[in-house]
C-alpha cells in the first residue's frame, strides 16, 4: 500500500494512450538561429499542448551551451511508434518522452542494447485507471467500495450482465482496448490484468505471464471487448458521441478521464483505480546516447526549465500530476473531474524488457478473434488510381490480419455479390488475394443491399461472444442503386453487436451517407484518400 503519494513520485513508470503519429513545430518559436545547438524532442501525443508553449518559451529564453544558443524542437510521436523507429534508425532524437519508461526497458530488449539512452528521469505524471460511467461504477459499489479487475471479470461472466445490478437496460459489460504494439496504456493494461491473474503486485515473471491460468484470465476478460483500436482518442471521442450505449469501460491516462469530463458532458465519467494496483506513466526524460557533449548539456537545461515549478503547474492544467515534489496537486485531479488525487494507493512494479515482451507476444496470442466482412464499392467512379490504391490497401489489411481471423468479400455496383464466403483466413487467403486483384469496376452503387448481405454472412455468428463482429465498408459515394434503403439496413442490424467501420473514399466521397452508417452502430467514419489508403487500412486492422 502507498503512503504520501508524494514520496513514491520518482517511481514513477508505465504506459500511455497514444495518438496518431505527427510533426510538430514547437509552438510560436522562431527559427533557430544559424550558430545554434539544435536539439529534438520527440514526445508522445498527450504532451502536445504543454510542450508546444513551453518548448518556443525555452527557446526565447536564451539559454546557452558554450555561449552557442540552444534551439529545442519538438516531434510529436506515438510512444510504440517512435520506439520502433529509434530501433530502425529513421528516428534520433536528442531526447525521447514516451509516455512511460517502460518504452525504454522495451527498447533495450528488443535492440539488443542496455545503453541506448545515458539518463532518465520522470518528467510529468499520470496512472493508469478504467474510466467508467459514474451511474455504472454507483451500481458496483463506487466510491465506497474498491473495485478491480477481478470484479470486472465477474461482471464478463454474469449472464445477467448489469440485470443483476438493477439496469437490464445497460445490456452487458463491454469494453474496449487499444494496441500494446504502439498503445503504452495498453501495455499497462496487459500488465494489470497478468498481476491480478498471479495475485501480485510486483515480481512479475515470463513464467507468470506464459502460464495457462493467466492466459486464460486475459480471454475470458476479453469476452466483453467490443473492438480494438489504435488509440485512446478513438474510444475517447465514440464514448462523447454515444455515451452509455457505446461501451461501460475503458482504460485510459487519468489526464484522458480529466479532459473527457472537463468537457461536461450528460454523463461523467469516474476513475476506478484498480484494486489490484495500477502503474504511473512517468513521461520520462531521456538523453538518448547518440547525443554529443553539447547536446547532452543543453538537454540538461531543457529538462530543468521542464521541471521548473512554473512548467510543472503548467502541466498540471493539462491534468498532469507534477514530477517536481515542490509543487502541491490542485484541480483539475479533483473529483470534480473525476479523479482522486489520494490515489493509486497499490502501485505496481515495472518488470523487466524480457517479461514486457513476453506480455505483448502474449496479448497477440490471447486477443480476442475476429470475423470480418469486407463490402468493397467496385462501381464505376472507382475507376483508376482508386481502385488500384484501393486493392493495395485491401491486400496490406489482409497481411496484418490474424490467421485464425474469418474473413469474407461482398463486393458492389449494380448489385451486391458475395464473392469470397466467410472462413479462416489461414485457409481462404489465397481466394481473397485473388478476389481482391480481379475487381473489375462498372455501374452503379448498390451499397445498401451490400451491407444487408453482409449482415447474412454473419448470421451465424452474431451471438459468438469470442469473436467480434464487423464490417469494413470502402465506398466513395450513396446508394444509387436504389433497391434498399437506409432504414432496411438499420433494421437488419438492429439489437446485433455488428460493428460497420466506413471508409469513406476519396475527396469527394458522399460522407453524410457513411455517418449515418457509423452513427447506428457506434463507429467512427474513416476518411481515406489514393494518397493515404494504406495508411488507412493499416491503422484500420489494429481494430480486431
Amino acid at each position: 500500500m502507498m503512503k504520501p503519494i508524494r514520496l513514491l513520485l520518482l517511481l514513477a513508470l508505465l504506459l500511455t494512450a497514444c495518438g496518431p503519429t505527427t510533426a510538430s513545430p514547437p509552438g510560436e518559436a522562431s527559427e533557430a538561429p544559424a550558430n545554434a545547438v539544435k536539439i529534438t524532442l520527440a514526445y508522445s501525443p498527450e504532451k502536445e499542448a504543454w510542450l508546444n508553449d513551453r518548448l518556443a518559451e525555452f527557446n526565447r529564453s536564451g539559454a546557452k551551451v558554450n555561449n552557442r544558443p540552444i534551439f529545442a524542437e519538438g516531434v510529436n510521436k506515438s510512444s510504440g511508434a517512435a520506439r520502433t523507429e529509434i530501433k530502425q534508425g529513421s528516428l534520433q532524437p536528442t531526447i525521447w518522452s514516451p509516455s512511460s519508461s517502460v518504452w525504454l526497458e522495451v527498447l533495450k530488449q528488443e535492440s539488443g542494447n542496455p545503453n541506448v539512452a545515458v539518463s532518465s528521469r520522470p518528467m510529468l505524471l499520470t496512472p493508469v485507471v478504467i474510466s467508467m460511467w459514474k451511474p455504472m461504477a454507483e451500481a458496483l459499489g463506487w466510491p465506497n467500495k474498491q473495485i478491480g479487475w477481478n470484479d470486472l471479470l465477474a461482471l464478463v461472466n454474469e449472464p445477467e450482465g448489469w440485470g443483476k445490478y438493477g439496469h437490464p437496460e445497460w445490456g452487458r459489460f463491454s469494453w474496449g482496448h487499444t494496441d500494446p504494439e504502439i498503445s503504452t496504456t495498453a501495455l499497462s493494461t496487459v500488465l494489470a490484468e497478468f498481476y491480478a491473474a498471479t495475485n501480485k503486485s510486483r515480481g512479475l515473471t515470463e513464467a507468470d505471464v506464459q502460464a495457462e491460468s493467466s492466459q486464460k484470465f486475459l480471454r475470458d476478460l476479453g469476452l466483453a471487448i467490443k473492438h480494438y483500436g489504435y488509440n485512446t482518442l478513438v474510444f475517447s471521442e465514440n464514448m462523447k458521441k454515444y455515451g452509455t450505449s457505446y461501451i461501460s469501460a475503458f482504460p485510459m491516462e487519468e489526464i484522458t478521464l480529466i479532459e473527457f469530463n472537463k468537457s461536461a458532458p450528460p454523463t461523467p465519467l469516474v476513475a476506478i483505480y484498480p484494486r489490484e494496483g495500477t502503474f504511473w506513466h512517468d513521461n520520462p526524460f531521456i538523453v538518448m546516447a547518440s547525443a554529443s557533449q553539447e547536446e547532452q548539456q543543453a538537454a540538461q537545461q531543457l529538462f530543468d526549465f521542464l521541471n521548473s515549478p512554473e512548467s510543472q503547474t503548467a502541466a498540471m492544467q493539462f491534468g498532469f500530476r507534477p514530477a517536481n515534489t515542490a509543487v502541491a496537486i490542485g484541480d483539475p485531479i479533483s473529483p470534480q473531474f473525476g479523479a482522486d488525487p489520494n490515489q493509486p494507493q497499490t502501485l505496481l512494479e515495472v518488470p523487466p524488457g524480457n517479461v514486457l515482451v513476453a506480455a505483448k507476444n502474449a496479448w497477440a496470442a490471447n486477443r480476442k478473434r475476429a470475423n470480418i466482412v469486407l463490402v468493397v464499392d467496385t462501381s464505376g467512379s472507382m475507376r483508376g488510381d482508386k481502385i488500384e490504391e484501393a486493392k493495395a490497401g485491401l491486400e496490406l489489411f489482409l497481411s496484418r490480419l490474424l490467421p485464425e481471423d474469418r474473413v469474407a468479400m461482398v463486393t458492389f455496383s449494380d448489385t451486391a455479390e458475395v464473392v469470397v464466403p466467410l472462413g479462416v483466413l489461414s485457409e481462404n487467403r489465397i481466394q481473397l488475394q485473388s478476389a481482391v486483384q480481379n475487381i473489375e469496376v462498372e455501374g452503379k452503387t448498390a451499397m445498401y443491399d451490400a451491407l444487408r448481405e453482409a449482415r447474412k454472412v454473419l448470421e451465424a455468428d452474431i451471438d459468438d461472444r469470442n469473436r467480434i463482429n464487423a464490417i469494413v465498408l470502402l465506398s466513395d459515394g450513396e446508394d444509387t442503386a436504389q433497391t434498399s434503403t437506409f432504414e432496411d439496413v438499420r433494421a437488419d442490424y438492429n439489437e446485433t453487436d455488428i460493428s460497420i467501420f466506413p471508409i469513406a473514399y476519396g475527396e469527394d466521397a458522399a460522407k453524410d451517407a457513411l455517418q449515418q452508417i457509423a452513427d447506428f452502430t457506434r463507429t467512427i467514419v474513416i476518411s481515406g484518400s489514393t494518397g493515404d489508403i494504406n495508411k488507412v487500412f493499416e491503422n484500420l486492422s489494429r481494430y480486431f
